[in-house]
């Protein structure tokens, strides 16, 4: 008995150790792109179309069930500068509720606008986003397509500041531009969780454009050639970031995607910990399946450098599977007697210095967003928001791994820009529990007993057992968010 013991606290001990190590080089990596993108700006337009060379751009609006956003974001759509006779508009409409009615509205002001527009409506959403987009590329007779979630208030010069990018240069498949927020305002919620989207845009995307490393494309507000969509396969539900997937394809196809951090576009903030989950639900299974898919193919097309950055990006969501395993097999450890704390002050000081990295990467990020000095104390709420998601987050990056597809839910958006009405309370329909719910049951035990355990042995396990308890803290709020969704909403 005692050799099987043994032999059990030497697999754990490895795992943990290496768990450990396998964290650090994400947050250096976010350092470092933070530290590539100093001085950055954006590239200039070294060529212009005339007036009458400019190409017809087709608008694609994904609509699913969208009725708080949608009339907003066609009026916005209304005001492009850009001419008219060459703006196609497609509405691809799935929706089964009352958004449809407000299109039928909408659509006859804009066709008196002089705005062509086309409502592509399906019978079922197979594909989900991605079939819908594909969908409506085989009605579209323009070049290039430019994609707005229905969320999206679109900047009237959107069109003027990107198009003549494509003059004259073949090899630029797509263009991006910055989100910015409708609703950063709107609670001390929506302000910490805006810390993450302006990392990815003001310090990710610019370092990793710095080091010529692949880009994802955010799938919406940005401008694809029409050509690079087809000759790079086309949209696919195969994953359930089918922007992620097009952007790895066409980059391996030779074609460049163009980063306009100057070029901003307004979309709304997830403003609950629901939303976030099922955003971050998404996207961490989406991330997997593109690494089970686009990988091996993205190695044989990159040098080592951007297959470093391209590996650490396709990869990030396995940062959550890591503290899973780290966390989990460290509250084990605990509980063998020949489990030494020197071996914790190492990871302590591993984990210490990974910290830091982040806290500064998220300072910087605050400095180039332009966000008042006090904001750099909502990290550690962006952090421990974050946080309750780990569970989550790191079934759907396992769920990835294993299967394909799957079904895209969509991040509920309410218009919630212009004011500060009740309308969190329409936020909060009635959400049965999954069995998910009953893994974040268990992770918390299993946090508990290392919390328990490590102020027990004090010393050197003290600083593993904040660090318990900030975790355990954070699942404890997720979890009062979910019992309240399932028992007290309507």
């Amino acid at each position: 008995m005692e050799v099987i013991l043994n032999s059990v606290f030497s697999i754990l001990l490895a795992i943990n150790l290496i768990s450990g190590i396998l964290i650090l080089p994400y947050p250096i990596n976010m350092l470092f792109l933070a530290v590539s993108s100093f001085r950055w700006k954006d590239p200039a337009i070294s060529s212009y179309y005339s007036e009458s060379e400019l190409p017809i751009v087709t608008i694609q609006l994904p609509v699913y069930n969208e009725a708080n956003v949608i009339k907003t974001t066609l009026s916005r759509i209304s005001k492009l500068i850009y001419p008219r006779n060459k703006i196609q508009i497609q509405i691809l409409d799935d929706s089964t509720d009352e958004t449809s009615q407000i299109i039928n509205l909408e659509v006859t002001s804009l066709v008196n606008q002089g705005f062509k527009v086309k409502i592509i409506r399906r019978n079922n959403r197979t594909g989900y986003k991605a079939g819908a987009l594909a969908n409506g590329l085989k009605h579209g007779t323009s070049d290039f397509v430019a994609i707005f979630d229905a969320d999206f208030k679109v900047d009237s010069h959107f069109l003027q500041k990107t198009i003549h990018f494509f003059k004259d240069n073949n090899k630029l498949g797509a263009i991006n531009t910055r989100w910015v927020h409708t609703n950063l305002s709107y609670s001390l919620f929506t302000r910490s969780m805006a810390i993450g989207l302006d990392q990815h845009f003001l310090v990710e995307k610019l370092g990793r454009k710095r080091r010529n490393a692949f880009l994802n494309f955010n799938g919406t507000g940005g401008i694809w050639r029409a050509e690079t969509i087809k000759k790079s396969g086309g949209w696919s539900s195969s994953t359930l970031t089918e922007d992620l997937d097009l952007a790895y394809r066409a980059q391996s196809k030779g074609y460049e995607i163009l980063y306009l951090k100057d070029t901003a576009n307004a979309q709304e903030i997830p403003p609950t910990l629901r939303c976030w989950i099922i955003q971050q639900s998404r996207w961490s299974k989406g991330f997997s399946q593109n690494l089970r898919k686009n990988y091996s193919h993205f190695l044989k097309k990159n040098n080592n450098k951007s297959r470093i950055q391209g590996t650490l990006h396709l990869t990030q969501y396995f940062v959550v599977l890591l503290i899973l395993v780290n966390t989990i097999s460290s509250s084990i450890l605990l509980y063998f007697p020949q489990f030494d704390g020197d071996t914790y002050f190492i990871f302590g000081m591993l984990f210490s210095i990974g910290s830091i990295f982040v806290i500064i990467t998220y300072m910087i990020t605050n400095i180039r967003a332009k966000r008042p000095l006090w904001h750099v104390l909502l990290i550690p709420l962006f952090l421990f928001w974050g946080a309750g998601l780990i569970v989550r987050m790191g079934i759907g990056t396992i769920s990835g791994l294993i299967r394909k597809g799957g079904e895209f839910v969509r991040t509920p958006k309410f218009d919630l820009s212009n004011s500060k009405e009740n309308k969190i309370i329409n936020i909060r329909e009635k959400i049965p529990l999954d069995k998910v719910f009953l893994a974040e049951l268990a992770y918390m035990l299993i946090l508990f007993l290392g919390l328990i355990k490590g102020l027990e042995l004090g010393g050197s396990y003290l600083s593993q057992a904040i660090y318990y308890l900030f975790l355990l803290f954070s699942m404890v709020n997720l979890v009062i968010s979910e019992l309240l969704h399932a028992f007290f909403s309507h």
